[in-house]
């Protein structure tokens, strides 16, 4: 099994290479190699959708809270920090494709690019998977 294979079995989702390879190509990289299309999109859809769904639980789950208590808990759930740890631990940075000056900064265990990749896999799940 391939290592971005194994990725995917431990986010549980199934996307097509050119569609992975398009949520893990952060913009450093795309400049580099002639501005082929950068994860950026996906990031921004993946936002919306975590938002939404993370709205649509927090809803749900806590049918007493006022609005602002929830849009706090929502903030915490979402934030870059939270999403880093979890890019961490499925080990997202080592696919990353970053051009050499964040490559050798260190980028893939930046907090930032963690984060807007874990949008970009969400945004791209998204449009092969559906919502479901």
């Amino acid at each position: 099994m391939s290592s971005k294979e194994e990725l995917m079995k431990r986010l549980g989702i199934n996307i097509d290479s050119e569609t992975f390879r398009l949520a893990f190509t952060h913009r450093s990289y795309s400049y580099e190699h002639g501005g082929i299309p950068t994860n950026e999109r996906l990031e921004f859809l993946g936002d919306s959708i975590l938002g939404f769904c993370v709205a649509e639980y927090l809803y749900a789950k806590f049918p007493h809270l006022p609005e602002g208590d929830l849009a706090k808990r929502r903030a915490a759930i979402v934030s870059t920090r939270a999403l880093a740890i979890i890019a961490r631990d499925l080990e997202v940075g080592e696919h990353l494709l970053l051009g050499r000056g964040e490559a050798q900064s260190n980028g893939a265990n930046k907090s930032s690019i963690l984060a807007d990749t874990m949008e970009a896999i969400l945004g791209a799940t998204y449009l092969v998977q559906g919502m479901a």
